[in-house]
């Protein structure tokens, strides 16, 4: 028999298998802090798109604001530009700009709407997640004592 047939009769000095760490005697604490490690990264995300929410509903309010005003501005030129004779050119574009503005706030209002259900729904969650991660930061406060 060939020597490249034969099994080694000692194990390698090396592992083959890596090492498993042992089970901790502590399990369920290791679970419930993970868990609320878990918890608190979603109450930072969520605090955090409930603040760009906000931010996104405050300028969409005030530029719906702004874009009123510019609508009723143009608005009113066309209509003092109809009653003079000698602006009738200009009744059409300055009615034009003033319609569009008027679009662009009703858009920009339904726009912020969609916002409000969106940040309700965020400080839904953030709150549901906050009082679940008080609820096992207490579980585990509890198995210290």
């Amino acid at each position: 028999m060939s020597s490249a047939n034969v099994l080694p009769s000692a194990p390698p000095s090396e592992h083959i298998y890596p090492l498993l760490a042992a089970p901790s005697e502590d399990f369920p604490l290791q679970k419930i802090n993970e868990i609320s490690n878990n918890l608190d990264r979603e109450v930072g995300h969520y605090r955090l798109v409930a603040k760009k929410y906000k931010r996104a509903r405050k300028f969409g309010n005030w530029s719906a604001a702004g874009s009123s005003v510019l609508s009723a501005a143009f608005s009113s030129a066309s209509f003092g530009s109809a009653l003079s004779v000698v602006g009738l050119p200009t009744t059409v574009p300055l009615g034009g700009a003033g319609g569009c503005f008027a679009l662009v706030s009703s858009r920009l209002i339904i726009a912020s709407k969609k916002l409000d259900s969106k940040i309700k729904k965020t400080s839904r969650d953030y709150h549901a997640r906050r009082c679940q991660a008080g609820y096992y930061q207490q579980i585990a406060l509890q198995s210290f004592e």
